[in-house]
């Protein structure tokens, strides 16, 4: 009678730590499911965030070399406007200096002209135009 307890609560012993395996094979299984799922969110989250970053970099990229570009272009334009506006005041001086350099010698002689006045506005004006240009400008070729 002994022996058949004995061997019953072995038996019982037995199933219950069969029942208990399994039911721990059955969460374990649950817990791995569960870290390849998170496992996977994981790397897709963190390929997204480079991806992010990457788009970030190449757009601040763009508008640094746009920004760069335009810096660059207003450059030369400034420089092609004093080129242009330099050369027309010096075309101007070149062809009107022979004329004030006349007048700046003989115009006291026609001072009772009624042109005498505007003459010399003209030559102070004149005067005044020409220092914006550099003073070795012809010679700068």
């Amino acid at each position: 009678m002994i022996e058949l307890v004995s061997f019953s609560i072995f038996i019982i012993l037995f199933f219950m730590l069969i029942f208990n395996n399994v039911r721990l094979n059955i969460r374990l299984s649950e817990v791995r499911l569960e870290v390849i799922k998170a496992y996977l969110e994981k790397t897709i989250v963190s390929e997204k965030l480079v991806q992010m970053s990457e788009e970030k970099n190449n757009k601040n990229e763009d508008s640094s070399e746009a920004f760069l570009k335009f810096i660059s272009d207003s450059r030369d334009w400034a420089y092609q406007y004093i080129d242009d506006v330099q050369e027309g005041l010096n075309k101007f001086v070149t062809d009107i200096e022979p004329e004030i350099a006349y007048f700046d010698e003989y115009g006291i002689v026609g001072s009772a002209f009624p042109h005498y006045h505007s003459m010399k506005k003209i030559s102070e004006a004149y005067k005044e135009l020409k220092k914006l240009l550099p003073e070795d400008y012809d010679k700068i070729e």
